[in-house]
């Protein structure tokens, strides 16, 4: 097994708390499947045959059930549940099943939703025997900002966007910053510009939470105190890994007389003592007839560059975050556009349900219903001269007749009755909107629990 693949799904949804407050965030349905279900179909796609499932222990049960109800997925999964009360960061949980690793890992984000092919971001990684290599959406893969956020208009808020520095010929990253990070001038390591006089400076990639790491890289995290103080995979660990290529390795350090073995063991232990190539890279490297292009040895030329960071960028297919309530919105509306596997339905003849829709099982749709580029979940009850558009519509919701919903989130149980309109708004679990509403760009749910978008 050259990877192991290990999903993260044990995020709170902070940044969709108006969705989460109910529904842990790998539950969310999207294309009425769970949103864990395509990273693990994903993988499923590239080979892989067992995946490790980093989940919050509270949410055990329920994500068994929804995965099996979701069916069309034949891997192994080991669930390592995490207490609920625990904040950890992506990083802070590496550490925690280091145990569990044996080879190189794949990480990737229970919010990834995407139908690009796993072994091109292989390829650079073998290619390059990079350290870390991370997945990089191009704009054109990422979600519009012209996608309405429903919910009230105060809540919008810019994404923060990255800086990437990208090496011309090989896409080495050589700096990865936030850019809220850098206050006026962008600093550059003079060790970078000797060896890379010109580089290309992006601020439109955006950064899809999907990366291939070393095995000692899970041991430097777990095993040193420089390590074991990084807590995100994105904002710090990678950061530190660029920043660290084209730095020397110190020289051994004595032993001082009277120094405890903790003591010792940290000294020694600095990044560069984990790179070691291990003997099965060695006989490859050494058996193998592929030969490397110039700019490759010109990478690998000098003697302390043992750290190496890529970046594979996606150009075309299907690639997004749903890690927003905009791009939540986005994802089932792409996923309803692509999806060809459309139930059986108790759909009127007199009704309209678009190509760019899907309604999910158990549901009923009355006459004179029109349902355009909108997810109906399962269970639902849709009465007549219903008009739904650009919506998501979760399980077991009662729409009553004469409603326009426009452009919302209607989540799980709600109750729409008679007449109401609701444009651009979050309805959320169990809510009920009484006759002849009309609500534009609203949240109605738990008010204390409100947060920005």
């Amino acid at each position: 097994m050259e990877f192991q693949a290990v999903v993260m799904a044990a995020g709170r949804g902070s940044r969709m708390v108006d969705l989460t407050t109910n529904k842990a965030k790998p539950l969310l349905p999207i294309g009425n499947k769970p949103m864990l279900w395509y990273p693990l179909h994903m993988l499923e796609k590239a080979g892989f045959e067992s995946a490790i499932v980093v989940i919050l222990e509270s949410i055990r049960g329920d994500l068994i059930q929804a995965l099996r109800s979701a069916r069309n997925l034949d891997i192994t999964l080991e669930y390592v549940t995490i207490p609920d009360e625990e904040d950890w960061g992506t990083a802070d949980t590496l550490r925690f099943i280091s145990d569990k690793i044996k080879t190189d890992v794949l990480v990737v984000s229970c919010d990834l939703i995407t139908d690009i092919e796993l072994h091109l971001l292989a390829d650079v990684h073998r290619v390059h025997d990079s350290t870390i290599t991370a997945l990089m959406l191009s704009p054109s893969e990422q979600t519009p900002e012209s996608v309405a956020v429903p919910g009230p208009k105060s809540k919008r808020k810019q994404e923060q966007k990255d800086i990437v520095a990208l090496s011309e010929e090989s896409n080495r990253l050589l700096m990865l910053t936030a850019e809220a990070d850098v206050e006026d001038d962008l600093s550059i390591d003079t060790s970078l510009l000797k060896r890379y006089p010109n580089f290309e400076v992006r601020t439109n990639l955006m950064d899809a939470h999907l990366y291939i790491m070393k095995k000692w890289v899970i041991d430097f995290l777990a095993d040193t105190k420089a390590g074991r103080s990084l807590t995100t995979l994105k904002g710090e660990v990678i950061p530190f890994f660029v920043k660290k290529q084209f730095k020397r390795s110190r020289p051994s350090i004595p032993v001082q007389v009277g120094e405890n073995e903790e003591d010792l063991k940290e000294k020694q232990q600095d990044i560069y003592s984990f790179t070691k190539v291990d003997e099965l890279r060695k006989v490859v490297n050494r058996l193998s007839s592929w030969r490397a292009p110039s700019h490759y040895l010109e990478e690998k030329n000098c003697e302390d560059d043992k750290i190496g960071c890529y970046a594979f960028i996606s150009q075309g297919g299907f690639c997004i975050r749903a890690n927003t309530i905009a791009a939540y919105c986005e994802a089932n509306r792409q996923i309803a556009a692509r999806n060809d596997l459309r139930p059986e339905v108790n759909i009127p003849s007199k009704s309209q349900v678009g190509h760019d829709s899907m309604v999910g099982q158990g549901s009923s749709v009355g006459d004179k219903v029109s349902i355009k580029k909108s997810i109906i979940g399962q269970h639902c009850v849709i009465k007549d001269r219903v008009k739904i558009t650009n919506s998501v519509v979760m399980d077991h919701v009662t729409i009553h007749e004469g409603c326009i919903i426009h452009g919302s989130v209607v989540c799980g149980n709600a109750h729409i009755n008679e007449g109401v309109e609701i444009k651009d708004c979050v309805v959320g679990y169990s809510q009920s909107l009484a006759e002849k509403s009309k609500l534009s760009n609203e949240v109605v749910g738990d008010s204390e629990r409100m947060m920005e978008i």
